[in-house]
């Protein structure tokens, strides 16, 4: 019988509990506060390291990816715990170098019993935390590895399967950490203007604006919802930064519960060190995928 492993890196966000119970394994970044070293969910946490943003405004924290080095190790642990396929599915190599070190460990495995799949899946954040849930359901309902490929060749092609809305108060940290991308010249901040981004074809890109918070909490509800909509079975992430931000984002989820005014699935949390890094502690996300999918043959 196929004994599959689901390994992901940090620039997941998928809650805890949700990455327990589907045993998903994780490839941890580097987060560097000057010069202090971190592990991303390791030797800091999500809340620590907010409090650090906090108390050290003057740092601009930046990460460095797993190396492959890292993926071996974490490969050649799966080979001893029985597995014989690995499905690796990792952030948009637009926005890291992530998935080509993790495709340098697999030419260095000797362990040739152990299939690896690595997937660049074209995401970040709360997208890539449904992307890998979405797989993880699949291999729960004990699809074997052909399935679960189709599966996941699926959402890589099928980009509109999988939406995400963000805001960030300052585009300054994805402007110096080079993560900007089609984004590139978008004024946030002046004349209160609000930045509402997406993620299209692995790169960061403006989808809409706002002028002021109020305007803002109403057009991010009303893009969700109109995606929600058109889902059988919708699952909304909803993530944010620091704690002024996720006093935001509930006010939007409870706008998106108003109005929706049916049952929805939904994952919350803070957004992951590895992504916090990039944007700044001033963001919330919102994304949102069809269950449905999971169902589909």
């Amino acid at each position: 019988m196929t004994k599959i492993a689901l390994l992901t890196d940090t620039s997941c966000d998928l809650p805890l509990e949700v990455r327990k119970e589907h045993n998903v394994f994780l490839a941890s970044m580097k987060i560097h506060f000057g010069e202090e070293e971190y592990t991303d969910q390791v030797t800091i946490t999500h809340e620590e390291f907010y409090r650090k943003m906090a108390e050290n405004p003057e740092i601009m924290p930046r990460t460095t990816q797993p190396q492959a080095k890292d993926f071996l190790k974490l490969y050649q642990q799966l080979h001893r715990e029985g597995y014989d396929t690995v499905f690796s599915l990792h952030i948009s190599s637009k926005m890291s170098g992530t998935i080509q070190a993790a495709e340098v460990a697999v030419e260095m495995m000797q362990e040739k019993d152990l299939e690896i799949l690595t997937v660049d899946t074209g995401q970040v954040g709360p997208p890539l935390g449904l992307f890998v849930y979405m797989v993880a359901e699949r291999i729960k309902r004990g699809e074997n590895k052909e399935e679960i490929k189709s599966f996941i060749g699926k959402l890589v092609r099928q980009k509109d399967l999988i939406f995400v809305a963000f805001t960030v108060n300052t585009m300054d940290y994805l402007v110096k950490n080079g993560r900007v991308g089609r984004a590139k010249g978008f004024a946030a901040g002046l004349l209160n203007i609000k930045p509402i981004l997406t993620v299209e074809e692995g790169e960061i890109t403006p989808y809409d604006k706002a002028r002021g918070t109020k305007a803002l909490q109403e057009k991010m509800s009303a893009i969700i919802l109109e995606k929600m909509e058109k889902c059988k079975k919708p699952l909304l992430y909803v993530a944010w930064g620091d704690d002024a931000m996720k006093e935001l984002a509930g006010k939007v989820r409870e706008n998106i519960a108003a109005e929706y005014g049916r049952p929805f699935q939904l994952f919350q949390g803070n957004v992951a060190p590895t992504i916090g890094c990039h944007t700044g502690p001033e963001l919330f996300a919102l994304a949102v995928t069809d269950l449905a999918l999971i169902e589909e043959d």
